[in-house]
């Protein structure tokens, strides 16, 4: 498979949302989130994504270049409408509004409404801790993008709903991020793009049976479209509960939003949460707390049969540094899609 370094897929994807109308601001913003995403293992959110956001964007579904409108709800919450703009862009504003607001108050929340994909929700976190910060997130889909069943049942009524937490340690900083659903719907349309089956469990058809066919979430001329499955298999109703949560926050809070119609499967809410740790104790005593805490978990031997313990982010960032040194393998379904997409934009691979 065709492998880049990473400078060179940034460059090209700024250069295709540029000729597809972005401003460059905004398009090396979201071309960085999804870049880093492919660098961190997590391609259901890279690149592949690019033909995605410019055929909305052709069609005004994403509006390049669109006012955020900020409006403070209180001195520590903000509620950003971003007139349906890159979710990437959107959603880094909300970092820096919520950071702005936890270096006076203590804390600082910002929540985000129409505004489109946000792509890898643990950028947003990440960049928070790496500024000295705890930080908790949440991401609902709006509209018509309820493609994930709850538990018990088989119609889509929840978005895949993902939550993440980080947090600073003396090194690379703790982050957990993942969808409530069994699968992200990136990755269903990775293996959908790619002629893969799906892994058993994963999703339900139309008539609630399971099915490995990826294609089965997708609707055609109007038909019923399949669910994904929440993870957990038996104890599926953990992660429902968890992607009910997530809803609660990202599009209950500020101005209601998971019931609006008409709206496609790609348009995100947000809610982020950022707490100044050096405003409850000192930060080098939390890290170094932190890196203790995290070196008597890692300790545990390794269960019968297993690799030995990880600390959430361990395996993205240990799959960045074999990016930055190796570069990024692309899926060869989704770079003969880029290189077309390059071609019908004048832009030179």
């Amino acid at each position: 498979m065709p492998t880049f370094k990473p400078e060179y897929l940034q460059e090209l994807t700024v250069k295709l949302f540029v000729c597809s109308g972005a401003p460059e601001s905004e398009a090396r913003i979201v071309a960085e989130a999804l870049v880093r995403a492919d660098s961190m293992g997590m391609s259901s959110h890279g690149v592949l994504r690019v033909i995605q956001y410019i055929k909305d964007a052709q069609k005004r579904a994403i509006v390049p270049g669109a006012e955020l409108l900020v409006e403070s709800l209180s001195p520590t919450v903000s509620l950003i409408d971003a007139q349906w703009n890159f979710g990437q862009v959107a959603a880094m504003r909300a970092v820096e509004l919520a950071l702005a607001t936890a270096e006076i108050y203590g804390m600082g929340s910002a929540m985000v409404r129409r505004c489109r994909h946000v792509g890898r929700l643990g950028a947003y976190t990440e960049t928070a801790a790496r500024a000295g910060f705890a930080a908790l997130a949440s991401c609902s889909t709006a509209g018509e993008g309820h493609g994930v069943a709850p538990f018990g049942g088989r119609q889509g009524r929840l978005g895949t709903n993902p939550i993440s937490f980080a947090a600073p340690t003396s090194g690379d900083p703790v982050l957990l991020d993942f969808s409530t659903a069994s699968l992200p719907e990136g990755r269903v349309r990775l293996f959908h793009d790619t002629g893969r089956v799906l892994p058993a469990g994963t999703l339900v058809d139309e008539d609630g049976q399971p099915s490995l066919d990826p294609a089965d979430l997708y609707a055609v001329d109007g038909s019923p479209a399949g669910a994904i499955t929440p993870f957990g298999g038996e104890q599926g109703y953990k992660s429902y509960g968890l992607g009910l949560m997530a809803a609660i926050l990202s599009s209950l809070l500020g101005v209601p939003a998971w019931r609006e119609e008409g709206i496609e499967s790609n348009a995100n809410t947000m809610w982020l949460l950022v707490i100044d740790i050096g405003q409850l104790m000192d930060l080098g005593r939390f890290t170094g707390e932190l890196d203790e805490l995290l070196g008597y978990v890692a300790s545990a031997e390794p269960s019968a049969g297993g690799d030995g313990v990880l600390i959430p982010g361990q395996r993205e960032y240990a799959a960045l540094r074999r990016s930055e040194k190796d570069g990024i393998v692309v899926e060869e379904g989704v770079w003969r899609q880029l290189s077309a997409l390059a071609e019908e934009l004048g832009v030179e691979l």
